[in-house]
């Protein structure tokens, strides 16, 4: 007995499909929210700017938003966040966020697969911050030998994640960087 090809393409359709869908019930949560439309919760500007580190001791190199450390950034644990990350800068930038559990696309190496920031281009990063507690963001370009980039330039600023079940009472909080 001889099918006809329009037959079997007809017969044997709905099998393929229905191989290659997931089992119900199985649909897993993306690992990144989509970029929210509008205006980002934080944003960052990595620039060149001016650093005391003495008296009479002044040194230029990449900041964040024009200063070190960076701004303090405060995200609750398990609620989304934007943030647009602005390279000012004649270099493509990574912005890497220490300690968080992300997805590579968007933890900020180009190891874990991280496109970088173009330079004079602007990035919107969307992810849900966890686990809680004070961590930090950082720059993770290789720098080589170029002491003026990657981890050696002053590019690095403070990130708190406030746990979402207990945000504390505290009298003052105190966050030191050195």
């Amino acid at each position: 007995m001889s099918l006809a090809r329009r037959l079997l393409l007809q017969l044997a359709a709905p099998a393929v499909l229905a191989a290659a869908a997931p089992p119900a019930g199985s649909q897993q949560p993306p690992t990144t929210p989509a970029a929210p439309e509008g205006a980002a919760d934080y944003t960052l500007r990595i620039g060149v700017g001016l650093v005391e580190l003495g008296h009479d001791t002044i040194v230029s190199t990449k900041l964040y938003s024009n200063q070190f450390p960076g701004p303090l950034l405060r995200l609750t644990e398990g609620k989304p966040v934007a943030v647009d990350v602005h390279n000012d800068t004649d270099a493509p930038e990574q912005l890497h966020w220490h300690g968080m559990f992300l997805p590579g696309e968007i933890d900020g190496a180009a190891e874990e697969g991280s496109p970088f920031i173009p330079p004079h281009g602007m990035r919107r990063i969307a992810f849900t911050p966890r686990p809680a507690g004070f961590r930090f963001y950082h720059t993770h370009t290789f720098a080589g030998s170029d002491l003026t980039s990657g981890a050696y330039s002053g590019q690095a600023g403070p990130l708190y994640v406030e746990p979402s079940n207990s945000p504390g009472a505290f009298d003052r909080e105190v966050f030191i960087t050195l």
